[in-house]
């Protein structure tokens, strides 16, 4: 029994049927339910959306690129995470090597030559464009342009490991040595 005289078996019930009445009142967004779509813009007026907040002042990005496809990073535990700057002259290449850890290099100025071993076909990477390099996949880059490839290239290794250690050439018969 209850406190107001009703056993608990008699007020489950309602308090199932109040839980439905509230969450039919929830706000789209809210408890599952889909924001609803945006209304059409009517002729010259368009939706008003409030700005976002500003960044910190100061702030500025040292690189933005889009990756081609979905990536996956995850790590089995602590990582250290580099983020340097790399301009390579034209002609110019990092050799083949492979980190211990992946690594993501965004192409802010210039073009870039990337091989994998996976992917042994060169591909071209142009300026605001980024690169993906799972864990531990040996790969090459090099600058085939006339201009400096100027690069951001984020690494996220295992703790304590050398950044990098060189390979042999993972694509035979490759320009990119």
């Amino acid at each position: 029994m209850t406190r107001f005289g009703r056993s608990t078996r008699s007020v489950a019930p309602l308090l199932l049927l109040a839980g439905l009445l509230l969450a039919g009142c929830a706000q789209p967004g809210q408890l599952g339910h889909d924001a609803p779509p945006a209304p059409p813009a009517a002729g010259p007026v368009a939706a008003v959306q409030a700005p976002p907040p500003p960044l910190p002042a100061g702030t500025a990005d040292v690189g933005r690129g889009t990756l081609p496809a979905r990536i996956q990073m995850t790590t089995l535990g602590p990582a250290d995470v580099s983020v340097r700057t790399v301009e390579l002259a034209p002609g110019e290449s990092t050799g083949w090597h492979r980190h211990p850890g992946f690594e993501t290099t965004i192409v802010n100025a210039g073009e870039l030559t990337v091989q994998t071993a996976e992917q042994c076909a060169p591909r071209r990477v142009g300026a605001g464009e980024a690169v993906f390099v799972p864990d531990a996949e040996p790969h090459v880059m090099r600058n085939d342009g006339t201009v400096p490839a100027q690069l951001v290239v984020t690494q996220v290794l295992a703790p304590g490991a050398a950044d990098r250690s060189g390979v042999a050439a993972a694509c035979g018969g490759s320009a990119l040595r």
